[in-house]
């Protein structure tokens, strides 16, 4: 039976490849230099399992430096179960860069956000009044997230875009961040979301069962070659989950979501007049 992939494995490959590149080494060169067959590497950089001395071995080979092997070799650690901790607190850890290669490998996101508008539909200074409300932020910290948020949205320009379903509340649309003139550019935002193909809002109304007091923040990725992963968020870390019993919860979920959420064009009319609220809001 084929090993499956997960989202470790996965983000261990995208890393083992990147190194390779770095070096300007093709694949069978590595392979010869290591003495592995080709096929035993390309599984590897496909997401198969690669134990820690033989990623030690390929490291090596790329030339990587002592902390940065140091910090990928612990991707190869047997992980203890299918949950898998991105804490955001940890200097050593980027777990956006995480989220982002999933993201990146999937061909389908469902996103479930109850408290805030989907972080890569949010607009430069929204996604920047969100961070000063938590007061843990410099300033050059504070600009490097910001512009790592809008580095993510690159994900819906890009030629041959995910499918993506986002599930937003009404009163998160309500909820004034700062003033009226920054939402009303955030709603103008969402409409303009609403115009590509690939990209679909829907819009849980005040009238809407409180789903909100049930899910969290979570996102469903899928793939074209992999098991669904959920990525679900905290305030201090984030949780991706490869057991197929959870994943088939969150999909629960989303399907009671998808029978409460306005229309796609529902939605769109929402947002369109939230927009003009805002507009007359700000005269």
């Amino acid at each position: 039976m084929t090993e499956k992939s997960t989202v470790r494995t996965r983000e261990m490959a995208c890393e083992l490849k990147s190194q390779r590149e770095l070096k300007r080494m093709t694949l069978r060169e590595l392979a010869r230099r290591a003495d592995w067959s080709a096929s035993k590497v390309s599984a590897w950089e496909n997401g198969r399992r690669i134990s820690p001395i033989d990623a030690a071995i390929y490291l090596a080979h790329c030339g990587t430096k002592a902390a940065e092997r140091a910090r990928l070799l612990e991707l190869a650690k047997p992980p203890g179960d299918l949950y898998w901790v991105r804490p955001y607190f940890d200097k050593l850890v980027d777990p956006m860069k995480s989220l982002i290669i999933q993201e990146n490998l999937a061909d389908t996101i469902i996103s479930h956000s109850p408290t805030a508008i989907p972080g890569i539909l949010q607009t430069e200074d929204y996604v920047k009044e969100l961070h000063e409300l938590t007061g843990r932020y410099t300033a050059d910290r504070l600009k490097i997230l910001v512009q790592a948020r809008l580095d993510r949205q690159q994900l819906l320009q890009r030629r041959n875009p995910p499918r993506c379903l986002y599930f937003v509340y009404e009163r998160s649309l309500r909820t004034i961040v700062r003033d009226p003139a920054l939402m009303h550019e955030q709603l103008q935002y969402l409409v303009l979301s609403t115009n590509l193909p690939h990209c679909t809002i829907r819009v849980l109304p005040e009238t809407a069962l409180p789903y909100h007091l049930v899910g969290s923040r979570f996102t469903i990725m899928e793939f074209p070659e992999h098991p669904p992963v959920v990525y679900e968020e905290t305030y201090a870390a984030g949780l991706f989950i490869d057991d197929r019993v959870a994943v088939e919860a969150f999909y629960v979920l989303a399907t009671r979501l998808e029978q409460a959420a306005l229309s796609e064009g529902q939605s769109r009319e929402m947002l369109v007049r939230l927009a003009d609220e805002f507009e007359r809001m700000k005269e």
